[in-house]
């Protein structure tokens, strides 16, 4: 699973009111020098969100911009505007996202020191380096994750039956819930060892009996769904056969 980081947010209203306080002085916001780009009026700062007026300009027009309140440094782009970051577990690195599909992103480290990265590589027999080299799209050698996009709500079950838990009444964050359910699918561990490993490694208190609501939540939502999945098949076809002797 990859690193999940909520970035900070900070009031820019409380940090003038700490700077009064402390320089017994207001503040004062940037004033317009020659040769600077003009802040546009609509930006604001990601992180604090203070207006336009305590912006600047920090690279000569490149796209980088400084928050005269809270010091941070931003583009349009900046990772603040995102409710949660994305990170490589074995770097730390924030990864990239390198695909937009009909359901999800694919996002990817690459991060040339990542020890995911280079494990792959040093793995690699001489005659795969060299074809690696050539033709490096055939080899998966970064860490790749998938960030999916679909709303729940829409695939809601019509079943009769009803479950002992609300999922939208759950509380949990939803990425709490997909460690989970990762642990208890995925991994296949009992509903006591993934409670167990959610508070022990996670510091999440849950019970036993709370995984196996979740689970049974989550299937009456999620089964619709993969029954009635649009799968587009590539137009090939691959069959497996099955020998099974009997007495020889």
């Amino acid at each position: 699973m990859p690193i999940f980081e909520i970035p900070e947010k900070l009031e820019y209203k409380v940090l003038l009111e700490h700077y009064l306080q402390s320089h017994n002085k207001e503040l004062p916001p940037v004033k317009p020098r020659k040769n600077k780009t003009v802040v546009p009026k609509e930006f604001k700062c990601p992180k604090c969100g203070a207006p336009h007026q305590y912006i600047y300009d920090n690279n000569g027009g490149k796209g980088q911009y400084l928050c005269k309140v809270c010091r941070t440094p931003f583009n349009p782009k900046n990772y603040f505007q995102k409710s949660v970051i994305l990170k490589c577990p074995h770097c730390g690195k924030t990864l990239e996202k390198i695909k937009t599909r009909k359901d999800f992103y694919v996002h990817k480290c690459k991060n040339n020191k990542c020890e995911f990265y280079r494990s792959h590589l040093s793995s690699m027999t001489k005659k795969e380096k060299e074809d690696f080299k050539k033709n490096p799209q055939k080899y998966k050698v970064r860490y790749i994750t998938r960030e999916f996009t679909f709303d729940f709500k829409p695939l809601s079950s019509k079943s009769p039956i009803k479950t002992k838990v609300t999922l939208p009444k759950i509380m949990v964050t939803s990425h709490t819930l997909g460690l989970i359910m990762s642990y208890y699918v995925n991994y296949q561990m009992s509903s006591r060892q993934t409670a167990a490993i959610m508070r022990d490694i996670h510091g999440i208190k849950i019970s036993h009996q709370t995984v196996l609501n979740y689970a049974e939540a989550i299937s009456h939502v999620v089964k619709p769904f993969v029954d009635n999945y649009d799968y587009q098949l590539s137009g090939s076809f691959c069959g497996d056969e099955t020998y099974i002797k009997v007495n020889g």
